[in-house]
């Protein structure tokens, strides 16, 4: 099918698999862009799905769908699969959607901080290691063949208001490619069903750049908001709060020299562009005020693993991350006493 056969491709089975805040813009933009999308979801999303259907405000408007939603076994194998849990919940959700991935079907995990996959494709003393933090015993490497994965990042700040409905007023923007470095024809067809649902994509033959450039908007910010409980325009406006954000990003700019990537941004324009998001909580200041678990492998812990391979020392990564965790803790146990 070509590319450009853009009626064949609202044909495709589409899944997306985790109803939270970017798992709700994503199936609601793809059925804004005509695209007939499953929802795989459980508990409460599940209901309230079922019931209304799934709901987003964004700056284009207000926009209500009804989609087939169940669990995965209710589907037939998918073309294209969208994964979009909380990275902890990835191992779970994997468990649960296998009988939805066919030999052919497109894996697009849209998480957050360093991926599972990270070392797959990839050449030299590191090939093929799995990332401890967000992977520890292997079981993502094991469930997802790596030649079906499509590496994403995305620069979507949306917020889940209630289950079923998410609200986002900026851009949307999503950088997509294959995790061996190739520009694929399938990669070219990812984008156009993304295009055609109004999400602004690039293609990149260097997702690893993408990856980076991602973690570190998100290393620099999440975890500080955890502590600070700063939106993002007030932790890169204030001048204290900035500085920690500025002295983590400049920890893990060696991390990211010794893989062999860079970051696609100019650290200072990173800065300044935390200020221009306005008063928008970070995905973890969301789940710490729900009483959900924090992303701090991913985020946070999985930079750490891989800054320590390479003997390199992040102080203040080190103790924002531990300052997070203990919020965290102290957050759960409030809610267990209440």
């Amino acid at each position: 099918m070509s590319v450009f056969d853009r009626n064949g491709l609202r044909d495709l089975q589409i899944c997306v698999a985790g109803p939270g805040a970017i798992g709700l813009t994503l199936a609601a933009r793809l059925s804004v862009g005509g695209f007939q999308v499953a929802v795989i979801a459980r508990n409460e999303s599940l209901h309230a799905i079922r019931e209304s259907g799934i709901r987003l405000i964004d700056r284009e408007g207000d926009h209500t769908f009804r989609v087939d939603v169940g669990s995965a076994s209710a589907f037939p194998k998918q073309d294209i699969l969208f994964l979009c849990p909380k990275s902890q919940d990835m191992p779970a959700l994997a468990n649960a959607v296998r009988s939805v991935v066919g030999a052919d079907t497109i894996i697009v995990p849209v998480i957050n901080g360093i991926p599972w996959w990270y070392f797959e494709g990839e050449a030299g003393a590191w090939a093929g290691r799995h990332v401890r933090s967000v992977d520890p015993d292997g079981s993502l490497k094991s469930i997802f063949r790596s030649s079906q994965i499509i590496g994403t990042t995305t620069v979507i700040t949306a917020e889940r208001v209630q289950p079923g409905f998410a609200k986002t007023f900026n851009p949307l923007q999503m950088t997509i490619g294959e995790i061996n470095n190739e520009i694929s024809p399938r990669l070219e067809r990812l984008a156009a069903v993304l295009q055609m649902s109004g999400i602004d994509v690039q293609i990149t033959w260097r997702i690893r750049d993408a990856v980076w450039t991602k973690v570190v908007r998100n290393l620099i910010s999440n975890p500080v908001s955890a502590v600070t409980g700063a939106t993002l325009r007030e932790n890169f406006g204030d001048g204290y709060l900035a500085e920690v954000s500025r002295q983590m990003l400049y920890e893990v700019l060696p991390v990211i020299a010794a893989y062999g990537a860079r970051l696609e941004t100019d650290p200072n324009t990173i800065l300044a562009a935390g200020r221009k998001m306005g008063d928008v909580k970070t995905s973890m200041l969301q789940d710490l005020e729900r009483g959900a678990p924090l992303e701090l492998a991913a985020i946070c812990d999985a930079v750490l693993e891989l800054a320590a391979l390479h003997g390199i020392s992040m102080p203040v990564t080190q103790a924002i991350t531990g300052l997070a965790r203990f919020r965290s803790r102290c957050n759960f146990a409030m809610q267990a006493a209440q």
